[in-house]
């Protein structure tokens, strides 16, 4: 906890503290006035849109959570008395507990918005938390990937892996997704998201989509798992790396 507590003093004067509040904000309005004007964008679509740039932001986040870090060389991240995964840890704890007040906030606001300004009141509240809190499950393995990817490689590297898996998260919410999604951990936000709504609303079809069945949801957790497991054991070996940006 105190290590914890020590990452949030360590983001408070950077810019990962406002960006967490300024784009779920933005996200919300932007998408808000786009409904009102256009008066076809659907909820689906805002959860869409929201799980596919997550691997983008996440590399953004990770990268400058990783930069207070690597200006002192990874000597403050490194040198601790106890267990060397628990500093990892409580790095990868810190920022998912800003992404999930960031994506509740975001969906939040759409849903006050929807029912306020909107006066859509088809769509039970319940849902809009559910599908938040399934969007925010989806990036638990994208932070810890990028976490890895700016320790081992370099903020670059973590940029362009992010850029690749947003096009595959977006591929995947067609057809192409179909028996392949729940094995690609940068699409489960948005493809589990959407198939979650889809099932909700009777609208499967439009996913090209089969039923979610037991296996797929085994497999994400299997997968997450086996995940986690190899990048702590990797980083109780870490010496760090050269840094020559």
């Amino acid at each position: 906890m105190r290590q914890l507590k020590a990452e949030f003093y360590k983001m408070r004067h950077t810019f990962l503290l406002p960006l967490h509040v300024i784009v779920p904000v933005a996200a919300g309005v932007l998408f808000l006035a786009w409904t009102r004007i256009s008066a076809q964008l659907q909820f689906s679509v805002f959860v869409q849109a929201v799980g596919v740039v997550f691997p983008v932001l996440a590399s953004v986040i990770c990268a400058g959570n990783m930069e207070l870090e690597l200006s002192g060389h990874l000597q403050g991240f490194l040198m601790t008395t106890g267990k060397r995964e628990s500093i990892f840890l409580a790095k990868w704890m810190s920022l998912e507990i800003l992404a999930f007040l960031a994506v509740m906030g975001s969906v939040i606001l759409y849903g006050v918005g929807n029912r306020t300004i909107l006066g859509d009141m088809e769509i039970p509240f319940s849902i809009f938390l559910k599908a938040g809190v399934f969007l925010w499950l989806g990036s638990l393995p994208l932070y810890l990937e990028h976490l890895f990817l700016n320790l081992c490689f370099s903020k670059t590297v973590s940029i362009a892996v992010s850029i690749g898996q947003l096009l595959i998260s977006a591929l995947f919410l067609t057809g192409l997704g179909q028996g392949k999604w729940q094995y690609f951990p940068c699409s489960w936000s948005s493809r589990g998201t959407s198939l979650y709504l889809a099932e909700k609303f009777n609208r499967r079809a439009a996913l090209g989509a089969a039923n979610t069945d037991l296996r797929d949801i085994l497999t994400c957790i299997l997968l997450g798992t086996v995940l986690c497991v190899i990048i702590f054991i990797w980083f109780h070996f870490y010496e760090g790396r050269e840094v020559s940006e």
